[in-house]
């Protein structure tokens, strides 16, 4: 936390110092290449910064994934309901790709498929829920259930989406 990007990089610095000094302590060490920053920031031009750490430079990201829930550096999870939707396209193209349109799965593979692609839009939701609050977020929800639903229930997808 800081004002300025010098602040927060001194306290990050601090921080990281510390728990390294416990780490050792108990014998453990920090991955300083696998370490990770997201500045969060409500400013217009999107600040940018790199961290020297354990003699590795660590530069801010936009985005990073934290338990399968991707946080962006604004916290409006855009690019989680963008990863998610993309996730689950590729879940039913994969899993529909086996099986034929046209009178041929049984109701259970129906049930697998729906239970597959909603498990992955709804991963995470308590987390990312407040992105439903932007239209544009809830109409590519709303596109990935619908392709869910057209290849559930084996109708063409011209139907209309009501």
């Amino acid at each position: 936390m800081g004002e300025s990007l010098e602040e927060v990089e001194a306290s990050v610095i601090e921080t990281i110092s510390t728990i390294e000094g416990w780490m050792n302590g108990v014998k453990l060490q920090i991955a300083h290449h696998k370490t990770e920053v997201l500045l969060v920031s409500n400013c217009k031009p999107i600040q940018r910064t790199e961290i020297d750490v354990g003699g590795h430079a660590i530069s801010t990201k936009r985005t990073l994934k934290l338990l399968g829930v991707m946080i962006d550096n604004r916290l409006n999870f855009n690019c989680h309901v963008d990863y998610a939707c993309e996730k689950s396209a590729k879940a039913i193209h994969a899993i529909t790709s086996i099986m034929p349109n046209v009178g041929g799965p049984k109701s259970s593979t129906k049930r697998l498929l729906a239970s597959v692609s909603s498990s992955i839009l709804r991963y995470g939701a308590p987390a990312w829920g407040t992105a439903l609050k932007t239209k544009r977020s809830r109409e590519q929800l709303n596109r990935a259930f619908r392709l869910m639903v057209i290849r559930v229930t084996s109708v063409y997808r011209t139907i209309s989406p009501e």
